[in-house]
């Protein structure tokens, strides 16, 4: 064999790493016929020596080029060094190298997929789409383990299901998995196999709503947190028998907001009153300034998002007949919330038209003096997600933003307020037709009664767009 020094050279290092590749493969040796690598004209120079001094005519050799990439016949170069194959290895290894076993972690792996999908077969049988998923997301060896015990948690949730009566989903977690928040149905937790697994139980469709996944696990006497989400309301009656219906004719005879649980709707759903119509609104702000404009229209609150328990006091008002208009922030979340609302329950939108953005961004500064205070322009912007508060979950806009605090779409909403102390700079006073003095609720105190110009408030009527889908 050669001397090991020209075997070291480094431009013949491409030539190496491409049998590396070859023999971590699994090919043997003896069997490679060529590979190919990016050599420099040096590490070409070199090989072409080899041959040449090696074959018996004086016939000039030359290395084919493919790509940029230079076709190496391996067994002649073999030859011409008089090496074996176990000693190429060796040299290989020498200069770049040990060799990594990729084929036997490839053996391994496909091993370990079988037998992970075996065992699965076993303990979840008659779980077809719950074993796609499952397998649609593969094995990975690193992670092996997770997955293992995510089959071992939904097979111990198998064998107990339906429960002989109903528990939440965190003690089902903690008994299936030590963990009380394991099945969360949320991006952390594993609630989606969870719910999964109960549709192949029951051969259920598979749910397309929040509401409709805790429905679905409802049915196999699984509770999912019906206590901590909540919908907020004003002024929104019942005229039903039960608790629920009590609880909301007491809060519209107070003239008080009141928070519904996902338990209050699903375990005593009330027979909603549509003698009026709804304004769905995104933030709590608005029901609160409803509060202190004393408008007595019903009002219900998203609060940002359509979770579970907003997706079925919604389908409960439309199963009633109850007209609804929605009205949120004017950037892309609003706007993704109302195409859904329109979308799920045909609620159209209301002041989030191109006249409402047109009207805000018309009436200018959000606040101004008195000098030297600096005036606030507007309309609002919000930064772009690098920039943005992880806090406050709202993704940056490119285009201008008006949110439902703006005095335009607040006096288009609830009615103007003569007391109003953010009004907008330069706005024009509004007269009412018996003074009053202007004076703050003291703490825990009942708002007075409506002024004239304030009763009604919500008239679903004015500016109702859809919005389009």
């Amino acid at each position: 064999m050669r001397n090991r020094g020209d075997l070291a050279d480094p431009d013949l290092r491409p030539l190496w790493q491409a049998i590396s590749v070859r023999l971590a493969q699994g090919d043997d040796a003896g069997s490679i016929q060529t590979v190919r690598a990016e050599l420099s004209r040096a590490g070409r120079a070199m090989l072409t020596g080899w041959l040449s001094r090696a074959q018996v005519s004086r016939r000039t050799v030359s290395l084919r080029i493919e790509a940029g990439a230079t076709v190496i016949p391996v067994q002649r170069v073999l030859r011409a060094l008089t090496m074996t194959p176990s000693e190429l290895r060796e040299v290989v290894e020498q200069n770049v190298g040990m060799i990594p076993p990729l084929a036997e972690e490839r053996r391994r792996a496909a091993q370990l997929r079988e037998d992970i999908w075996a065992y699965t077969a076993t303990v979840l049988p008659d779980t077809p789409r719950l074993t796609a998923r499952l397998q649609a997301r593969g094995v990975v060896d690193d992670r092996a383990g997770e997955l293992r015990r995510l089959i071992d948690a939904l097979a111990r949730a198998r064998a107990r299901l339906p429960l002989s009566r109903p528990a939440t989903l965190a003690r089902l977690s903690l008994n299936c998995a030590g963990d009380p928040h394991y099945f969360d149905l949320n991006d952390a937790g594993q609630g989606a196999r969870l719910v999964l697994l109960a549709a192949d139980m029951l051969g259920a469709d598979l749910p397309d709503t929040p509401a409709a996944e805790r429905a679905l696990l409802a049915r196999v006497g699984i509770v999912a947190d019906s206590l901590s989400q909540t919908v907020l309301v004003l002024n929104v009656n019942a005229t039903g028998d039960g608790p629920t219906d009590r609880s909301l004719r007491l809060a519209h005879e107070d003239q008080r907001p009141a928070h519904l649980t996902l338990h209050d709707l699903t375990t005593h759903p009330p027979t909603l009153d549509r003698a009026q119509p709804w304004l769905v609104v995104e933030n709590p702000s608005v029901i609160h300034e409803a509060l202190m404009r004393g408008v007595r229209s019903p009002i219900v609150c998203t609060s940002g998002t359509l979770t579970a328990v907003d997706h079925v006091l919604l389908s409960l008002a439309r199963t009633r007949g109850i007209s609804m208009e929605y009205s949120g922030d004017i950037d892309t979340g609003g706007r993704n919330i109302a195409a859904a609302a329109h979308r799920r329950y045909d609620v159209p939108s209301r002041e989030m038209d191109n006249e409402t953005l047109r009207a805000a961004l018309a009436a200018g500064a959000l606040s101004e003096g008195p000098l030297p205070v600096p005036t606030l322009a507007g309309p609002s912007y919000t930064p772009p997600t690098a920039d943005c508060d992880p806090g406050n979950g709202r993704v940056g806009d490119p285009d201008p933003v008006i949110f439902q605090e703006h005095p335009t779409v607040l006096d288009r909403l609830l009615g103007p307020d003569p007391e109003d102390p953010l009004p907008l700079p330069g706005s024009p006073p509004i007269e009412r037709t018996t003074p009053k003095a202007a004076r703050v609720p003291d703490h825990g105190e009942t708002l007075a009664s409506p002024s004239p110009e304030h009763a009604g408030g919500f008239h679903p009527a004015h500016n109702s767009t859809p919005t389009p889908t």
